[in-house]
């Protein structure tokens, strides 16, 4: 009797101490839980950094700058004074200088299309020097080059004497640089970069007399003037996605037709290529300033080109 009683004291010992063990091993794993997360827990706080948590100080103010620009009106809705407290806050938030062509191009979305805007205010051509409030493609061009280096609207007019004239020319009719191509030779703003950009071997080249004689005795601008010069640019089947996409990230492009040179006209067409990819211009099909893929635009899914090659050219 003696013997059993032992046992069940034994027993009832051991019991209790396995008891006692499992309650401090339980406790001892949660506390290795709370020091050492679980697997879950740390898959969630990477992944917060990766969605921009921990991004740098120059990123944020980047994304910040474009945030701002968003929420700006277009220009061409803009009374004067309010545009020049834009250009004034453009400087701040993109004094990178192709980044704020990008902007100020954005700003101009849905800007009306008009042929034939610009002018001299007096004598021949009566339209403003300068203005916003309607573009063509030229004119979107030439605009926003002078918004790019102005703080306020009279500072992109006084620039245009420079952008769209003769060197040392007076503002006249007679004087205005009429051709993209002669423009970009002529202009301190503007520089062709063609060749610089795709390279001797995918370049071709076609002599084009500007503003010549045509057969009824007229030419495509009615000024005594003509001009000869070789024209280089890129064909279509050297413009592929990849060459596109390795371009600097702001450029002027301009689009040829070989048949033009027939009548003495340079380009068919010009605007502004952003991100190698994005093509800002006035369009007359869609009668204002609008924003396409460039491959889809140049190489439309319904047909083929109607251009047969592109130049490109530096803002400067």
């Amino acid at each position: 009797m003696r013997d059993k009683s032992k046992t069940l004291i034994l027993a009832i010992t051991i019991i209790s101490f396995l008891a006692i063990a499992g309650v401090f091993f339980w406790k001892s794993l949660k506390k290795d839980e709370e020091i050492f997360p679980s697997n879950e827990h740390v898959f969630n706080v990477s992944q917060g950094i990766e969605e921009g948590i921990a991004k740098e100080p120059a990123e944020i103010i980047k994304e910040n700058n474009w945030e701002w620009l968003s929420k700006q009106e277009e220009l061409y809705k803009l009374t004067p004074k309010e545009v020049d407290l834009i250009l004034e806050e453009l400087w701040k938030h993109f004094p990178d200088s192709n980044e704020r062509l990008k902007a100020i191009s954005l700003l101009r979305l849905g800007t009306p299309h008009k042929f034939d805007c610009l002018g001299e205010e007096t004598g021949r051509d009566k339209d403003p020097i300068f203005r916003i409030d309607i573009a063509d493609c030229t004119s979107f061009v030439l605009t926003n080059t002078a918004l790019l280096h102005s703080e306020n609207l009279e500072q992109a007019r006084e620039l245009m004497r420079l952008l769209n004239y003769l060197p040392g020319k007076e503002v006249s009719f007679e004087n205005r640089l009429h051709f993209t191509t002669d423009r970009n030779i002529i202009s301190p703003y503007f520089q062709d970069v063609t060749k610089k950009l795709a390279g001797y071997q995918k370049i071709k080249q076609k002599k084009v007399v500007l503003n010549k004689i045509q057969l009824d005795g007229k030419r495509l601008i009615d000024i005594d003037w003509e001009k000869e010069i070789v024209i280089e640019y890129i064909p279509n089947e050297y413009i592929t996605k990849e060459f596109i996409s390795s371009l600097p990230p702001a450029l002027g492009i301009a689009f040829i037709k070989e048949k033009d040179a027939d009548r003495g006209l340079d380009v068919a067409h010009e605007g502004f290529l952003f991100d190698g990819n994005t093509l800002i211009y006035a369009s007359s099909i869609y009668k204002e300033v609008t924003m396409l893929d460039f491959m889809d635009y140049h190489f439309p899914a319904s047909g083929k080109s109607k251009f047969d090659g592109i130049t490109l050219f530096e803002i400067k």
